[in-house]
């Protein structure tokens, strides 16, 4: 560790990101507080994201820029080599495409050192959307989530990823991960989820409730791939079971996906590795008729009586 007080290590992952890396690394190299590293992934991008990493390494001589190039495995992967990397007593993550405002990490820091209780891990702050072009797009609420959780948010979370902004919202102190561990590989989406609810269930978070992010929208986000998506939650509903918990909502919203496709919950990546009592949740009569009688509010209300 460094003898600054607040150091911070960046990481970034990247994979086919050489029309918006630059940007985003201007935004980093902006920072009202000393950054002691950036640490740039390159997870086996098929463009110029090299080039550009290393064209903008030339002029911004004040950024210690960490360049790793490795084949492709995804993003959790690429966040963990990242993490792996970093010293710093804080880590910030940061996604290829989007922007920070200039005072997001010296905001955050400021809530860290002025926090009372020690067992603050986790900074997150609000933000707003922007088109591929970097427009800022009018948001309501219904495509933002606002900061609202602080404090122990564990149960909040269970409900869903409340955390504004997500992966490149938040300020996360090293030791959280040397005691929580790294992201799950295995999950191709909702990794950020799982890991603020590992997060939570041993730290407090907290928020700035200012617009720090730009998080920029376009054909390739990984939110518009459905079958990911779909995966990835039966993969997160089968930790809740794993670990004694439930989530109405996420069965819910399985059961409503796979009726209304015509999807068999068996041909689904990753059902024959599930417990024994979700694959009977999510097949079979059961699931149909709840599908075909109940009103989605009533659904949701009827499976949380039946599976408490």
């Amino acid at each position: 560790m460094e003898s600054n007080p607040f150091s911070i290590d960046v990481v970034i992952p990247a994979y086919n990101a050489e029309k918006f890396i630059t940007q985003t690394l201007e935004s980093v190299g902006a920072q009202d507080v000393p950054i002691r590293s950036v640490i740039i992934v390159n997870d086996g991008s098929e463009d110029n994201t090299k080039a550009r990493v290393l064209d903008f390494q030339k002029v911004a001589t004040h950024l210690k820029i960490n360049l790793i190039n490795q084949s492709n495995h995804g993003l959790s992967a690429a966040r963990n080599i990242g993490i792996c990397h970093a010293k710093a007593d804080y880590i910030a993550l940061l996604d290829a495409d989007d922007l920070w405002s200039p005072h997001k990490l010296s905001s955050q820091i400021q809530l860290f050192q002025a926090a009372k209780n020690p067992n603050l891990g986790l900074v997150y702050c609000a933000y707003e959307r922007m088109n591929e072009g970097g427009k800022i797009l009018d948001s309501g609420p219904k495509e933002i989530i606002a900061p609202k959780l602080r404090g122990k948010v564990y149960k909040s979370l269970l409900r869903g990823n409340f955390i504004s902004g997500s992966g490149s919202s938040v300020l996360i102190k090293r030791t959280v991960f040397d005691s929580v561990g790294l992201f799950d590989e295995n999950l191709k989406a909702c990794e950020d989820w799982d890991m603020w609810l590992r997060i939570a269930k041993h730290y407090q978070f907290d928020y700035v409730d200012e617009s720090l992010v730009l998080i920029r929208i376009h054909q390739n986000n990984m939110q518009k791939d459905a079958m990911r998506m779909i995966t990835a939650e039966l993969m997160m509903l089968n930790k809740f079971i794993q670990r004694g918990e439930k989530n109405p909502f996420l069965l819910w919203k399985l059961r409503t996906y796979l009726f209304n496709t015509g999807v068999s919950a068996t041909s689904l990546n990753g059902f024959s590795k599930c417990e024994p009592i979700l694959q009977d949740q999510l097949s079979g009569w059961r699931m149909n008729l709840a599908s075909l009688l109940l009103s989605p509010a009533k659904n949701l209300a009827g499976l949380y009586l039946r599976n408490k």
